[in-house]
């Protein structure tokens, strides 16, 4: 190989793990439902502890997903192939009790290299306020695959098991129904019930 492919490989892991970094620190803030999430978002509030709620409020029990996929896509010059999109999803599953479970996948592609980060997480939601949330997981692992770099590869990894406090509110638009969590730091996740 030679050492201008060595560079723009090397280049394309290092501009990967950043916007994959910037991703899961939830830098985007803008509000269309592309930043963040109680999987992919922000560090949280901490506390973690006891929190008091009443009612869990039913309009909320169900299944919800949220996902956004970049509309450019990589050609390789040599062989032809694209390589796979860029782009997140999660799958929030909310139960009558306060339970919740939730699985996603956060995927980047630049140029012949895919990081893709798949979490899966399990908890309580207490509704200590009329529009509050905090999700509290009792299970949080990880796993990072990257096509270019194997070494950081690794599977089910334990993750922090920290509790994040939103605002919610259900709302409608010209596709229909969406979740909207709010994130302390203002940002926002529009998720939508899950089609049969």
């Amino acid at each position: 190989m030679g050492a201008s492919m060595r560079m723009r490989k090397s280049g394309a892991v290092v501009i990967g793990a950043a916007l994959l970094t910037s991703v899961l620190v939830g830098c985007q803030k803008d509000g269309d439902g592309n930043g963040g999430g109680p999987l992919l978002g922000d560090a949280g509030t901490g506390g973690g502890g006891d929190v008091k709620g009443g009612p869990f409020p039913k309009e909320l029990v169900g299944t919800w997903t949220y996902g956004s996929v970049s509309g450019f896509s990589y050609q390789d010059a040599i062989t032809g192939a694209y390589a796979p999109a860029s782009g997140n999803n999660a799958k929030l599953v909310i139960k009558a009790d306060g339970s919740f479970t939730e699985d996603g996948l956060l995927q980047s592609t630049v140029y012949s290299c895919t990081t893709s980060l798949f979490v899966q997480q399990a908890g309580k939601i207490k509704a200590p306020g009329a529009d509050k949330l905090v999700f509290t997981p009792s299970k949080v692992k990880t796993s990072m695959q990257n096509t270019c770099s194997k070494s950081g590869n690794f599977t089910n990894r334990d993750g922090e098991k920290t509790a994040k406090t939103y605002t919610y509110a259900l709302k409608t638009d010209q596709y229909g129904l969406t979740l909207e969590l709010t994130m302390e730091d203002g940002g926002v996740i529009s998720y939508r019930p899950e089609k049969s």
